[in-house]
């Protein structure tokens, strides 16, 4: 399905427009054509070749997802594939992409989706409440959607960086195997968020080095606080790497600490019970000629040794602070 959206110098804005309606609009440089295409069809499709004569390439990647953000420059439009960060549920912290394909023209937009995108429907919003977005061009709208996208990335990545913290505060709490899973779990988030939001940033660079016959000189400032914004993140997102590194080591010291705290105790147990094993083993040797195993006071002198033998070593293990 589609939306089409044609606005005119005298500010007349027309929806709903038919097919035919599409191909004259792209013809009809006096006016702004914006066509935003969700889960296209195969008549859908047809429209990119036919009407907009886009290069199959550029047809194939508005069909097929790309791995990757990537700009790459035509005679008549200018193709950008950009990625959308979201969450698959409100209740759910796990992180999905939307892509989304741009090719911008000089008075046309074209956006193509499989999935809904946030900044796209809040542009479309916007656009119902008559915001002067569309007065400004299609490199400006371009730019608008572009620029909410980013906006949307924030609540998200800071989302991430409080559990980050989180996590850090439970290793030194009482960390157990559910930390662990929590720290790899975050790590992998973080590095997904890496690898989405550092491409977008030389996307956006390329944008604006690039001299783009279809980017209008006044608003390459939009373009570069949208590259600002993208530093930003790259630096908060490289910021939560480290420390997330630094949970991991600290959580394996934490436990390796605890594990030694718990070798010690055995090991000083161990120790004490050795020589009473000892007088045990001896005395439970039943030789008729041991004059200890016919004395009326063998057994509590014995158990008298052992004691005295025990509260010994327990003293000189805490004057060593071994304990």
């Amino acid at each position: 399905m589609y939306d089409a959206y044609l606005y005119k110098k005298d500010k007349e804005l027309k929806t709903g427009l038919t097919r035919d309606e599409i191909a004259r609009a792209v013809k009809d440089e006096s006016g702004l054509l914006w066509l935003d295409i969700k889960a296209a069809t195969p008549d859908e499709i047809d429209m990119l070749s036919s009407i907009f004569h886009f290069h199959p390439l550029t047809v194939e990647d508005c069909i097929m997802p790309n791995a990757r953000s990537k700009v790459e420059m035509f005679e008549h439009y200018l193709f950008v594939n950009i990625f959308a960060i979201e969450l698959h549920s409100d209740q759910e912290e796990e992180l999905r992409t939307v892509e989304l394909d741009c090719c911008l023209g000089r008075n046309f937009l074209v956006t193509v989706h499989a999935d809904n995108v946030r900044s796209v429907a809040t542009i479309k919003e916007k656009i119902g409440k008559h915001s002067p977005t569309l007065e400004h061009g299609a490199d400006f709208l371009f730019c608008s959607i572009i620029d909410m996208m980013i906006d949307n990335y924030f609540p998200i990545i800071n989302m991430f960086d409080d559990r980050v913290d989180d996590v850090s505060d439970d290793i030194f709490k009482d960390p157990d195997q559910s930390t662990l899973n929590k720290i790899y779990s975050l790590k992998n988030e973080i590095m997904f968020l890496r690898r989405t939001v550092g491409p977008q940033a030389d996307t956006v660079n390329m944008l604006i080095r690039g001299g783009s016959k279809f980017i209008t000189p006044s608003h390459i400032a939009y373009f570069r606080n949208i590259y600002d914004n993208l530093i930003r993140l790259t630096d908060t997102i490289g910021t939560s790497r480290d420390i997330i590194t630094s949970a991991l080591e600290a959580y394996n010291s934490v436990v390796s600490n605890r594990l030694n705290e718990v070798m010690k105790t055995l090991t000083v147990i161990a120790t004490i019970v050795m020589p009473l094993t000892l007088l045990a083993s001896i005395y439970g040797m039943n030789f008729k000629n041991m004059p200890e195993l016919s004395s009326k006071f063998g057994y509590p002198v014995v158990i008298g040794i052992m004691l005295s033998i025990s509260a010994a070593m327990l003293y000189y293990f805490k004057r060593k602070k071994w304990l």
